[in-house]
């Protein structure tokens, strides 16, 4: 068998059937679909089975373990292909996508991780728009560097004893599995991308949504990337003296633990202020206040007006007037139109507005 896709099923009844039929009707036929069941409730483990029956390619299995690194990895020991494809539940494959593939990979034996570009799709199947990324072994590794991801993950054909020499994914990390495994296979392996959309990606809920996932996203990533700088300096990876993403404590050198603290302090003000929607402090507003200006190019406008707008309210509630009027402004630079028919529906956005206005008179 010359590909194995290793795909880990979690939940995604609804869009699974769809994945499997443009896996199914590739123009290569060669392969095998390790199906890894990840503790589903939906159903998705019956729409395996039922393909598996019809299909002998199709292989349904269950992880032992929970979480998608995990279920990866399973995949990955059960694997027998010289090549492993990755594939998730909710995204859809073009036709040609493994012919293509190992087309390439096949003519250029140095490559030992292949990607393509990607279209961005909506719930419903709708092109929101595309993935494109660099091309060459060069410029992929640039731009990990400047801390940019490379790579459409589902897109991705790897070398099987290239992720077996790596260790396969680090289960430690509960999201972001894809970054940290390029990060440590930039100095031992060569990178490529298909310049063509051979995957269309079903990225939902939008990654700028201000959810518990996005902010995590910040501190697992900067994780990622002070491991690798670790290793390349010849120190202890702190990773591997964790016993989870956020057991700083354990790692041996102050100076590492320390620039990984202020990290995680950040994730959980933001947890504490967007997700959990519990009451802050001026420490908590200031700590936030200055993350979302150094990061602020990874939001839309929206989404930073609405952070700011809501740090703005939080310092009004303790009477920090300094922080108040520092907050307003930056909402106001960013959103310029305050809709004042929405602040009168209540009692209590009127007395918000007139505050608003008198530190703007001001």
């Amino acid at each position: 068998m010359e590909i194995s896709v290793v795909l880990p099923v979690h939940n995604c009844g609804k869009y699974l059937l769809p994945a499997l039929q443009s896996i199914k009707y590739q123009s290569y036929p060669h392969f095998e679909v390790l199906m890894v069941n990840d503790h589903s409730s939906d159903g998705s483990e019956d729409v395996c089975a039922d393909i598996a029956s019809v299909d002998d390619r199709f292989k349904l299995l269950h992880s032992p373990h929970f979480g998608m690194a995990g279920a990866l990895n399973f995949g990955i020991s059960q694997a027998s292909g010289v090549y492993i494809a990755r594939m998730d539940g909710d995204d859809l494959c073009m036709p040609e996508r493994f012919e293509k593939q190992i087309e390439f990979l096949k003519e250029n034996p140095d490559i030992s991780f292949l990607g393509t570009f990607a279209d961005h799709i909506n719930e419903s199947g709708k092109t929101t728009g595309v993935f494109e990324y660099p091309e060459d072994d060069f410029e992929i590794k640039a731009q990990l560097d400047r801390g940019q991801n490379t790579f459409v993950h589902p897109s991705m054909m790897i070398r099987r004893k290239a992720l077996v020499d790596l260790g396969g994914y680090r289960e430690i990390f509960s999201i972001c599995q894809d970054y940290d495994l390029w990060l440590r296979a930039q100095d031992r392996y060569s990178f490529a991308n298909l310049p063509e959309r051979l995957v269309a990606y079903r990225g939902f809920p939008d990654k700028r949504d201000l959810t518990n996932r996005f902010w995590k996203h910040f501190y697992i990533t900067r994780l990622a990337e002070i491991s690798v700088q670790q290793r390349r300096a010849g120190h202890r990876d702190p990773v591997d003296q964790m016993a989870d993403e956020f057991d700083l404590e354990a790692v041996d050198e102050r100076l590492v633990r320390e620039r990984l603290m202020s990290a995680r302090q950040d994730y959980y003000c933001n947890k504490k202020a967007f997700v959990d929607g519990k009451p802050l402090n001026s420490m908590d507003i200031e700590q936030i206040k200055a993350f979302l200006l150094n990061h602020k190019e990874k939001f839309n406008k929206k989404d930073l007006g609405q952070a700011f707008g809501l740090l703005f309210d939080q310092a009004m509630r303790i009477q920090d007037s300094e922080s108040a009027e520092v907050l307003y402004k930056l909402q106001r630079e960013i959103s310029k139109s305050r809709h004042l028919k929405s602040l009168l529906t209540k009692p209590d956005k009127l007395v918000r507005y007139a505050l608003r206005k008198r530190i703007e008179e001001a």
